[in-house]
């Protein structure tokens, strides 16, 4: 579908982000709200890269889960975060369009944006907030295109549909992503975990506690130091290229490296971007181009995102756009949702 009547806020991400945005803004009775998903349901990423049993955190990398607006959450199972995301859904009015991939964000002479789908459906809206992450372009190793064919398939980015039951996997990566896909791995399987720096210094106090006990305790085996400089095929299996040891053969090789700036998608849209690609951002998080917005993952430094950081964005886009507008948001936050 399109729409006929510009729209007062688009939003392209059904993440913590995106969500974020269009609650916070129905609360403060904005009332033509659109939120495009390219996915099937809302928090993509969650469901896609977080194993079953996965803890998902409201503090991370030490920073205090303080929340600011209507999205708030504790520490809570996988499941039960996205059942509390769609507890909070139906408390606030916006809509969802799912399965919707944008192409292209144009701002026109009237000021309105001009949002294109990749189906050709175009959108109006007078505000546009781009909510999407990192992990939805996973980072790749430069090598990634000369692994064999034939183990190629065995070569993944997250652990999804991954049965580990007595299988020898590798996990390349020294963020919370890499250490809880080996974590979630090593009772079902022989886990190497491979990390290019001799320190863990990027993650949050409970993983780096659970993954020194493990490693203590034989669970899983930690290489680091190491730096994997290529995949080939050994037995049907992919073999594990080491600049600092000796080749490892394996079943699965799980690379967990982080993601990358959707660049090419932001500077399309007239946005200007910073030495490291990252977008120019206000304190309201408005780009070089007015009235386009930028929320969660993509508004601050790479690594220093979690999910009450995208909330919280939520919050101060909103509040950048209403005093754009000239309207003052409600003294007090009211959740109609208990936290989990």
């Amino acid at each position: 579908m399109g729409t006929k009547t510009p729209l007062e806020i688009l939003v392209i991400g059904a993440g913590p982000a995106g969500l974020s945005v269009a609650a916070e803004a129905a609360y403060h009775g904005f009332k033509s709200i659109l939120v495009l998903e390219k996915g099937t349901d809302h928090n993509q990423t969650v469901r896609q890269y977080y194993p079953e049993e996965k803890r998902v955190d409201a503090e991370y990398k030490g920073q205090e889960a303080v929340c600011a607006g209507v999205f708030c959450f504790r520490d809570t199972t996988k499941q039960g975060f996205l059942e509390h995301i769609d507890r909070l859904m139906r408390s606030y009015e916006f809509s969802v369009a799912y399965g919707v991939n944008v192409d292209s964000i144009k701002k026109r002479s009237d000021g309105l944006f001009s949002v294109t789908a990749t189906n050709g459906t175009e959108y109006e809206a007078q505000h546009v907030v781009i909510g999407v992450g990192r992990m939805g372009k996973p980072n790749r190793p430069d090598f990634f295109s000369q692994i064999p064919a034939s183990v190629r398939k065995e070569v993944r980015f997250d652990i999804q549909n991954l049965n580990p039951e007595g299988k020898r996997i590798l996990v390349v990566g020294g963020g919370n992503t890499a250490v809880e896909f080996a974590l979630s791995l090593a009772p079902k399987a022989e886990v190497s975990l491979s990390y290019r720096k001799n320190e863990f210094t990027r993650l949050n106090p409970m993983n780096k506690q659970i993954l020194e006990e493990d490693e203590k305790q034989g669970l899983m085996k930690v290489l680091r130091g190491t730096n994997v400089t290529a995949i080939s095929e050994k037995n049907g299996k992919p073999l594990a290229i080491f600049a600092e040891r000796e080749e490892m053969e394996f079943d699965h090789i799980v690379f967990a490296i982080g993601g990358s700036s959707p660049a090419a998608f932001l500077q399309n849209a007239g946005i200007e971007l910073d030495e490291r690609k990252n977008p120019k951002l206000n304190e309201w998080l408005e780009t070089s181009v007015g009235n386009l917005f930028v929320a969660g993952e993509l508004s601050v430094p790479q690594g220093k995102g979690s999910i009450i950081v995208s909330f919280n964005s939520g919050e101060t886009v909103v509040e950048g756009i209403m005093r754009k507008l000239g309207r003052e948001r409600k003294p007090e936050i009211v959740s109609f949702v208990p936290l989990p």
